[in-house]
Parts: C-alpha cells; sequence; structure tokens
C-alpha cells in the first residue's frame, strides 16, 4: 500500500510539474472512485472486452498487453510471462475474429498491418490468420471455427480472469 501511494505522489508531481491540471483533476477525481485501491481485475476486463476490442482500439489493446508483460519480465514468476503471452496470442485472436463477425475486414488487415511482422517473428502459427480476412465464411472454417464459438469466448474471459485474480490477489508486480 506504501508503494501505490508513493506512486501516486510521483504521478501527481509529474502532472504539477508538465502544467497537466487538468489531467491532475480527472486523476484525484478517479482515486476518489477507486474503492479498491489498486488493480481491478473487473476493470482491467472491461478495458478489453468491452471498450478495445469492440471499439476496434487495437493499438490500445497491444500496447496493455505489452504493458503487463514488460511487469512480468522482470518478476522471477517465468510461467506469469508463459501464461500471459499465451492469453495474448488468444485476445488478440478474439479481436481479429471480433473485427470478421462485425464486417469489419478492413480492421483485421490494419491489425496485420501494424502487427504482422512482430506475430509472425513469435509464432509462426500465426500464418494462417493473415489468410481469415479473404476467407468466405471463417467461421465455418475448420481451422477457424472453434474461435467463433460462444464457448471459447466465455472460457477466454475465464481464463483472463482467472489469471489476473490470481497475479492481483496473490502476488504484487509493481
Amino acid at each position: 500500500m506504501e508503494n501505490m501511494q508513493y506512486a501516486e505522489e510521483l504521478v501527481r508531481e509529474f502532472l504539477v510539474f508538465r502544467g497537466f491540471t487538468n489531467t491532475l483533476q480527472a486523476f484525484e477525481t478517479e482515486l476518489c472512485t477507486d474503492i479498491g485501491k489498486g488493480f481491478q481485475v473487473d476493470k482491467i476486463l472491461d478495458l478489453i472486452f468491452s471498450v478495445y476490442i469492440p471499439k476496434f482500439q487495437a493499438e490500445k489493446l497491444v500496447g496493455l498487453l505489452s504493458f503487463f508483460k514488460q511487469c512480468f519480465s522482470s518478476s522471477s514468476e517465468t510461467v506469469y510471462v508463459n501464461t500471459l503471452s499465451k492469453l495474448e496470442v488468444s485476445i488478440l485472436r478474439c479481436y481479429i475474429v471480433h473485427a470478421v463477425r462485425s464486417g469489419r475486414k478492413d480492421k483485421v488487415v490494419e491489425f496485420f498491418g501494424m502487427n504482422g511482422n512482430d506475430l509472425l517473428r513469435r509464432s509462426n502459427e500465426w500464418s494462417p490468420w493473415f489468410a481469415i480476412p479473404y476467407v468466405k465464411n471463417p467461421s465455418l472454417d475448420a481451422q477457424f471455427r472453434v474461435y467463433f464459438s460462444k464457448e471459447w469466448y466465455e472460457a477466454l474471459r475465464l481464463s483472463v480472469r482467472n489469471f489476473f485474480s490470481e497475479i492481483f490477489n496473490g502476488t504484487h508486480i509493481l
């Protein structure tokens, strides 16, 4: 808790130093409504599954996942980094599936334009996904069908919830 208060003071100091008074006011307001005083799994889930994915904010989604991976990379718990990397793959696939379902194949092409090289560098299992904007009915294709199911989506949400609950309730990453 002391670390959190210290971090909040650093943020206040930075905002005042830079003259970001409106941001400081918004920060203070959010702190007053911060019931849990820390990482809140439900808010992170909402950000991922109710904001970034449905509003096609791929850059912010990738940034958030990178932030968490960076936090865990300094940890001695490599199992967290490995688990988060696997969840990241599924979350990004969820983004792609949502875009295809919404008829926004342009967002899939844009996503791969921004992140494609990095994804391929990390794993060859992304190769078939580059074809998804051009597959007539990807929800019926044997390779992609499972990702279009409600069960897969619900299992992903539950897995992400369980992971962050374990991290934030079991250990301190900052």
